[in-house]
């Protein structure tokens, strides 16, 4: 499982050692580490051969090969990275003005290098010779198999999407014509019970003149399948031949089943499937499946969705009480437990029947409502026995993501960049496409958006909201259930690839990454000496997600070594210590601190991100806070993160080729001098934080700009933010800032009139996504010129003074979004569309004109007005909601 895990961490490892521009070696000292390097390829390529394997094979011997190799990964790699540290470091400190790079010699390690790549060469052959041999599951009986009776049809909520498969499946179909709708959806989110209250409703029945249940499961063979299907659909002819011709083969019962159904309506209902090699088109039948995994390959697919707050409310209350509704001196606390719950029947009904058992009085369900009393994680560990195998048979690939995931707070969204960053840094993600310096970045992102999109719509594991164009309507979550992040956390210590700390007294011997979902813990004595005496010299994360703390701890004093990922947002740090400043294999670094940067920020030379946050924004009048020149000594860099913080300008002729994003400067990190050793620019958010009444502001400021368009020809996303902005003052835009490679641009807070938005509009034909917000532009009409923002998909417009907006013919083709947020004086829309292309206009807080303006529009077919406004009453906002 964390085998694969291992292996690209050592690959990326001994990639950035050899490749790095800081490091020397003493001639001829690196070719025992490339064979290493090959040898990982090679296990990863082996350690892929078990996705290909069926499901239903047993992997128990396999995964424990799979722990033993990773070991041996583990182990091999301390040895790399120590041996690295303990010949940097003092180089490091018998240097008083830094060294621009460093000796090594790597000969020292040629007898481990020949003892590892035997022992990995052994352990491989065990692997694959126990993976060709895995043992098959024993597949469950027929009677089993079709045995429904005991499965509970009763359903709360979701009578909507009922009755739509129930309606499909009626609905007349072509002769000879196979329909399969497959139903799909996380693990316990009621599918099932789904599919058998279709399967029982009486319209169903009177419908089709067979129907047949068959339980698939990981193990069901072919000629099985159809055993189950004969023994319902024509039971007594079917053990009459069953008695006479032991052991049919396929084709007969093929033969035998279309004899049964021929003239007849039938449904089956296939449930619990796990593959699609089972399923082939049957004449006139119709098939519902429920299926844990995502089902894109059929005439219609529903994902099945979490319940709402108030269904779970419900269904909770009558598994407790047999009542809709909890008792009044339960009410509150019923509520809570229920919303803890986030919607998982099957979480909801494990915990009604522990809660069944056990006292009902306030005092008991406020324990468990706040979750001090041991009930949740009673059913946490029922549920992962359910849970496990979706995640035993993920890919290799997504184990690595999967295992991460429990880093993160349950009931939260995670963020997204924060976690892409993070693997990255670890070294578990590779490039899939060409191995070019060009495109590596680009290829670890668009590995990690693909692994994402896997997770959560092929094995619906990852929570992920469909909302690309960031409607206030539609969810944007990223993240993970609650009974998952259990499953995470638990199977992530397990193996020791990461532990979340619970409590003073954890086990954390030999945990590869340290997580804390309550910062506090790390300042108890107990969990600081544990953590020294257990785990420090091997630690390679240690992440701070609780509550943001206001106070310093000894976090830097426990002896870290080896620590790739350092993110402490949540904590304050007074001075960066000077333990920090050692950590020489440090790639992320995450803090919240006020004071400037010290030059020896260049120790971490390979470091690739640097997020600083202010712990409290003071800004002092007329002073720039500007990173160390040593920045520039950096070049592994490819994420800067700062607040107020500004480049400086290179004294040498450095250059941070592998600089991505740029995040949270002002205009005076944007000079020619600097961008042009930043080419590969392709995020750049810019700041200005105006002083209130201060006369001395240059309105004009944003002429310098010029030369993002010029040296920045690689800018995709291009973010603009002037905050405490006055009215009275306008800022002049320089069309030449706006490099023609733009695809995203958000602007705050400039006052410009509308007319330099056309402008802007004529300047980016790639632009997909436009924000305007704060005032960005002002004044009453926005004319938009005719045929401008062509490739426009998504456009944001809040907090301005426009009363009328009316796009010319030929512009915004390609339009598919448009929401106007908090324009209070908005009246008018005057849209002509030339391309017949849907558009969802979103109206938030607005006056009704507006709503009644969007109405107005033609072809009403082509526009889907949604609108919210707390001027109207609730019986308008519905009436306006439903058109």
């Amino acid at each position: 499982m964390a085998a694969f895990a291992a292996a690209a961490s050592l690959k990326t490892t001994i990639l950035h050692i050899l490749q790095s521009s800081r490091i020397s070696y003493i001639p001829s000292s690196s070719s025992m580490l490339k064979e290493a390097y090959i040898e990982m390829s090679f296990l990863q390529l082996l350690l892929l051969e078990l996705d290909r394997t069926k499901c239903y094979k047993i992997r128990t011997e396999v995964n424990a090969w799979d722990e033993r190799i990773k070991e041996i990964v583990w182990g091999f790699e301390d040895i790399l990275e120590n041996h690295l540290v303990d010949q940097i470091l003092p180089q490091l400190e018998s240097s008083r003005g830094g060294l621009s790079s460093f000796i090594v010699d790597l000969q020292i390690l040629d007898p481990n290098i020949a003892i590892f790549i035997m022992i990995v060469v052994f352990l491989k052959v065990g692997y694959f010779t126990e993976m060709e041999n895995m043992p098959e599951e024993e597949g469950e009986p027929i009677s089993s198999r079709i045995d429904f009776g005991g499965i509970n049809s009763n359903m709360v909520g979701l009578s909507a999407e009922y009755e739509e498969v129930r309606d499909y499946l009626l609905a007349k179909k072509e002769d000879n014509c196979c329909c399969c709708y497959a139903i799909s959806g996380m693990a316990g989110v009621g599918k099932t019970t789904f599919a058998k209250k279709i399967f029982d409703d009486p319209l169903i029945q009177e419908h089709f003149n067979l129907r047949a249940w068959v339980k698939v499961g990981r193990k069901c063979e072919r000629s099985e399948l159809f055993r189950c299907i004969l023994a319902q659909v024509d039971p007594n002819t079917y053990n009459n031949r069953q008695a006479q011709e032991e052991g049919d083969e396929y084709e007969k019962l093929v033969k035998f089943f279309g004899e049964t159904c021929m003239g007849k309506r039938c449904l089956i209902v296939f449930d619990d499937v796990w593959g699609t090699d089972l399923m082939h088109c049957f004449p006139n039948v119709q098939i519902l499946m429920t299926s844990r995994l995502g089902m894109i390959l059929y005439n219609k697919t529903y994902d099945l969705r979490l319940l709402d707050e108030e269904e779970s409310r419900q269904l909770l209350a009558e598994k407790v009480f047999g009542e809709k509704s909890f008792p009044s001196h339960l009410e509150e606390f019923g509520e809570e437990i229920a919303d803890k719950c986030e919607g998982l029947p099957l979480m909801i009904v494990t915990l009604a029947e522990l809660l069944s058992k056990e006292e009902k009085t306030p005092k008991y369900w406020n324990e468990v409502a706040k979750k001090r009393h041991k009930v949740f994680k009673d059913a946490y560990n029922q549920i992962a026995e359910v849970f496990y195998p979706s995640y035993d048979y993920l890919p290799q690939y997504l184990k690595i993501c999967f295992l991460y995931l429990g880093a993160f707070p349950p009931y939260s969204d995670m963020d997204k960049r924060s976690l892409f960053n993070q693997l990255s840094a670890e070294g578990f993600l590779e490039p899939v496409a060409k191995q070019t310096s060009e495109n590596i970045l680009d290829d670890l992102e668009g590995f990690m958006v693909q692994c994402t999109e896997e997770l959560a719509r092929q094995y619906n594991i990852l929570l992920l909201g469909l909302n690309p164009s960031e409607s206030l309507f539609l969810k944007n979550e990223f993240r993970v259930h609650s009974c998952w992040q259990h499953l995470c956390k638990k199977e992530a210590s397990k193996v020791k690839f990461l532990h979340v700390l619970e409590s003073w007294d954890d086990d954390m011997k030999d945990q590869r990454r340290l997580c804390a979902h309550y910062n506090t813990l790390f300042a108890f004595k107990e969990v600081y000496d544990s953590i020294q005496s257990d785990c420090a010299s091997t630690t390679r994360s240690l992440l701070c997600y609780g509550k943001y703390h206001q106070y310093p701890m000894p976090i830097h004093a426990m002896d870290f070594k080896l620590l790739r990922v350092l993110g402490c947002l949540k904590v304050r740090f007074y001075d960066i210590p000077l333990e920090f400043l050692k950590l020489v294999c440090l790639k992320y670094l995450a803090l919240a601190y006020n004071k400037e940067l010290p030059a020896s920020i260049s120790n971490l030379f390979q470091l690739q991100f640097l997020i600083i946050l202010p712990h409290q924004y003071i800004k002092k009048r007329g002073i720039l806070s500007y990173l160390p020149a040593e920045i520039w000594d950096m070049p592994e860099l490819q994420h800067i993160q700062v607040l107020e913080r500004e480049l400086p300008t290179p004294t040498s002729d450095a250059t941070l080729d592998k600089l991505s994003s740029l995040l949270g400067v002002s205009a005076n990190s944007c000079t020619r001098e600097i961008l042009k050793r930043i080419p590969n620019l392709k995020e750049l958010t810019l700041i200005i934080v105006l002083n209130p009444y201060d006369d001395d502001v240059d309105s004009n400021s944003l002429i310098g700009l010029s030369y993002i368009s010029e040296e920045l020809h690689k800018l995709q996303q291009l973010t603009y933010s002037i905050r405490n902005p006055e009215l009275k003052q306008r800022f002049l835009l320089p069309l030449s800032m706006f490099p023609s490679s733009l695809r995203r641009l958000v602007l705050r807070g400039l006052g410009c009139p509308w007319r330099d938005m056309n402008g802007i509009g004529s300047m980016l034909p790639n632009l997909e996504k436009l924000k305007l917000e704060e005032y960005a532009f002002r004044g009453p009409e926005w004319d938009m010129e005719q045929g401008s923002f062509l490739k426009l998909q998504s456009l944001v417009i809040e907090d301005t003074d426009l009363v009328r907006w009316r796009p010319q013919h030929g512009s915004l083709p390609n339009l598919e979004f448009l929401s106007i947020r908090h324009c209070y004086k908005l009246q008018q829309l005057d849209w002509f569309p030339t391309v017949v292309k849907t558009c969802t206009i979103e109206l938030f807080q607005c006056i009704p004109s507006a709503f009644f303006s969007a109405k107005q529009l033609r072809p009403e077919s082509l526009f889907n007005v949604i609108f919210w406004s707390s001027f109207c009453d609730e019986n308008s906002r519905l009436a306006s909601l439903l058109g």
